[in-house]
């Protein structure tokens, strides 16, 4: 009588624990099996139109990630053999990183700086909400005034922009240059947990992009308030990536021969002796040292989500610089299509180009504006906030010829994925005063 009780009770425990699972990984399993690759195929299906666009500037196009942390935050353990593989993989040539500082006195520059294998490093501060990249040597005193940071940088030739335009920032401030409009990190704050988690799992190293894409939803309050701001004087818009490589769990080995376990944030969950329960799940350590690595948020997966494409004359610090002050981009969500050789501008009567995104062009040398790209979609021009023309179907190319009047133009380029147009392109304005 108590083998069956025992037996039945373990038959019910399996079962519960089935039900759970099925509860917990069927929408995973789904997605793995079902809409992962449908996506998959019809992006690449997407990104085989690829058609190489008309060059409308003689100046250059380089993919950059702005705001990004390495081993000099608390909460990362990147390194160079982490972040430069990456960075190649994803076609990144500049990243202006945004450690956090270290105490009070924020000494830059510090971390890396400089060129990596063709892959440009600036380095930087994330600090009181503001993204911060002095450009030169420099020590930041942060027991100051916040508004008197932003002042003391910019006038000395530095840039800030703002960063998480989700929280509260003195918006008035005459000084700051710019916000995220899109960060990956504001994005995943309005997602449950658990159904990430089990995406991760379920989807394996193939779709892991996809997986991580599964975060999306377009800001569009934060682009609204980016168009009321414009509206008053220029503000760049950028893309941050905002990435650690930290929400993820690993192991290695210590001096001792322990197996230090560290997981989300860089913390450290616990220290273990090696032993037959735990060797079957190590491999050889990596070039960190890692023996064991459950990774979600890499560096290459966040590099390749979203972009920042610069338009500037060189691959050095001045000149990207420059272009980022200027507002001379644009940002592309990457993983459904590299958008290098996009362009929107103006032209005049006479059709040439009197002004790329971020220039600020009189009305008498604006004619009409033309947008190319590299691949097809539907093309929405802005100006002053709301949508005043739409593509009537997707094309390589858009040009809008009604009479021009003052006001902030910026361009929106939506792709046809899975039924349905998603952003793939943001430009920032050109204003025709």
């Amino acid at each position: 009588m108590i083998k069956k009780i025992v037996k039945y009770f373990f038959i019910f425990v399996l079962g519960l624990l089935l039900v759970v699972l099925v509860f917990l990984f069927s929408a995973g399993l789904w997605h793995r099996w079902v809409t992962y690759p449908r996506f998959d195929k019809q992006v690449k299906a997407f990104q085989d139109r690829r058609k190489e666009p008309e060059a409308l500037t003689a100046l250059h196009t380089y993919r950059g990630a702005l705001h990004a942390h390495s081993y000099w935050s608390h909460d990362s353990r990147g390194r160079l053999s982490d972040i430069i593989p990456a960075a190649k993989k994803a076609g990144i040539d500049f990243i202006f990183l945004t450690d956090h500082a270290h105490g009070d006195k924020d000494t830059i520059p510090r971390g890396y700086h400089g060129y990596y294998d063709g892959v440009l490093i600036e380095p930087g501060t994330e600090r009181e909400g503001y993204c911060t990249w002095p450009l030169d040597s420099a020590v930041i005193d942060w027991t100051v005034k916040k508004d008197t940071v932003v002042k003391n940088v910019v006038t000395n030739g530095g840039i800030i922009f703002y960063a998480h335009s989700e929280e509260e920032h003195n918006w008035d401030n005459p000084y700051f240059q710019g916000m995220e409009i899109y960060n990956i990190h504001t994005d995943i704050k309005d997602e449950s947990l658990r159904p990430l988690i089990c995406n991760f799992i379920t989807s394996g190293t193939k779709y892991k992009e996809w997986a991580m894409r599964e975060i999306f939803d377009e800001q569009v309050d934060i682009l609204a308030h980016w168009d009321a701001l414009n509206s008053k004087r220029k503000i760049v818009g950028f893309a941050a990536v905002d990435a650690h490589e930290n929400q993820n769990i690993r192991a290695r080995y210590l001096e001792d021969g322990r197996v230090e376990w560290v997981g989300p944030d860089n913390h450290a969950i616990d220290t273990v002796e090696a032993s037959i329960w735990n060797r079957w799940m190590f491999h050889a350590p990596d070039e960190n040292g890692w023996i064991f690595k459950f990774m979600t948020d890499t560096y290459q997966a966040s590099f390749n989500m979203v972009t920042n494409y610069v338009v500037a004359d060189t691959l050095s610090v001045p000149s990207i610089a420059n272009s980022l002050k200027k507002g001379n981009l644009f940002i592309a969500f990457k993983s459904l299509g590299d958008a290098k050789g996009f362009m929107f501008c103006s032209k005049n009567a006479e059709g040439k180009v009197s002004g790329i995104l971020g220039d600020s062009v009189r009305i008498d040398n604006v004619k009409s504006f033309q947008v190319v790209s590299p691949l097809p979609g539907q093309f929405r021009l802005i100006r002053d906030g709301k949508v005043i023309n739409v593509s009537a179907d997707d094309q390589y190319q858009f040009t809008w010829s009604e009479p021009v009047r003052k006001g902030v133009y910026r361009l929106e380029m939506h792709i046809k994925i899975d039924g349905k147009y998603i952003p793939w392109v943001y430009t920032n304005p050109v204003y025709v005063y």
